[in-house]
């Protein structure tokens, strides 16, 4: 049976609200991470760094012709990025019930943010340079240590809904009655934020080392699909702690009404830098010590078994 006009039409606007989507994620992720950059510096007594200075240089190194990386590496940098922007494209960040919302599942979501960290290690270790290399290895066993905390992620995620796709779960969220769902999933928000984001200390140092002999359209998309990651689990930590502030379609309707959706994308942008500002004050004030990777590790793990156990205790209670 073919399907009518009425659903045609309602395909074709959901797919302008999700390329609406993805050009807001593309746009603000350098500008989220100059954020984070900009407000390290200044409480950390460095200086006044420039918010848009990710811009600049992910544009600056798009003009240039770089050298080109060898073997398998040549094809690292497109391949994070495109992994990257398949993780954004999953996450929401003004709506739920969008084309393709059927595949946003935590585990996958996860599974692609991971891999859009570990391709680049990959790539930094296959042309052998000493100071790339050994930046690729200890990225690697603190990556390693940390993804300990997914699977308690997707479990909580499991008990909530019965699944884990991420628009079931926020729907779940914003019944009136969760149960003990609403406060679970603001404990799985820190636990993300602690393990996935690569944003401990000396990260942005190792970072730069492991694209020390790439330049030009690669380094550009390595800096960029790193941005989008950092954005993707900001997002979707704040859609797990807030999704009020997402729009939701109507009862018999495919997608959202049309004026909910500037108060959706104006709920992101105020959730984004109010994630923002509480990772700068964490970052500076609990894990500012070079042994912060072993204390992300401990607090995300608790934070994540905190919320099974508070979601164990509401199934009890029910």
């Amino acid at each position: 049976m073919m399907p009518s006009w009425g659903v045609i039409a309602a395909w074709m606007v959901g797919c302008v609200l999700s390329v609406a989507h993805m050009v807001l994620m593309v746009a603000c992720a350098p500008v989220a991470r100059g954020l984070l950059v900009a407000g390290m510096a200044r409480l950390g007594g460095a200086g006044r760094v420039p918010v848009l200075a990710r811009w600049r240089l992910i544009l600056s190194c798009a003009r240039r012709h770089g050298v080109r990386a060898a073997g398998g590496a040549e094809i690292v940098p497109a391949l994070a990025l495109a992994v990257a922007l398949a993780a954004c494209a999953l996450v929401p960040s003004l709506a739920l019930g969008l084309p393709g919302s059927g595949l946003a599942d935590l585990l996958l979501v996860s599974g692609l943010l991971v891999l859009a960290r570990l391709l680049p290690l990959l790539g930094a270790l296959e042309p052998g340079g000493a100071r790339a290399g050994l930046a690729a290895a200890g990225d690697a066993a603190a990556l390693a240590a940390m993804q300990a905390v997914f699977p308690l992620a997707v479990a909580a995620a499991v008990m909530a809904t019965g699944h884990g796709g991420i628009d079931a779960l926020l729907t779940r969220l914003r019944d009136p009655d969760p149960g003990g769902g609403r406060v679970s999933s603001m404990l799985l928000a820190v636990a993300i934020l602690l393990a996935g984001p690569d944003l401990g200390p000396g990260d942005e140092a190792r970072a730069a080392d492991r694209m020390v002999d790439l330049g030009g359209r690669g380094r550009a998309a390595l800096e960029l699909a790193r941005d989008l990651a950092l954005l993707a689990w900001i997002t979707l930590a704040g859609d797990l702690a807030w999704p009020g502030g997402l729009a939701v379609p109507r009862a018999g309707d495919l997608l959202p009404a049309a004026g909910s959706l500037p108060g959706a994308v104006a709920a992101w942008l105020a959730r984004t830098v109010a994630i923002c500002a509480g990772i700068v004050a964490a970052r500076v004030v609990v894990m500012g010590a070079a042994r912060g990777v072993r204390g992300r590790l401990v607090l995300a793990l608790l934070f994540a078994t905190l919320a099974v156990v508070v979601l164990f205790a509401g199934q009890e209670v029910a």
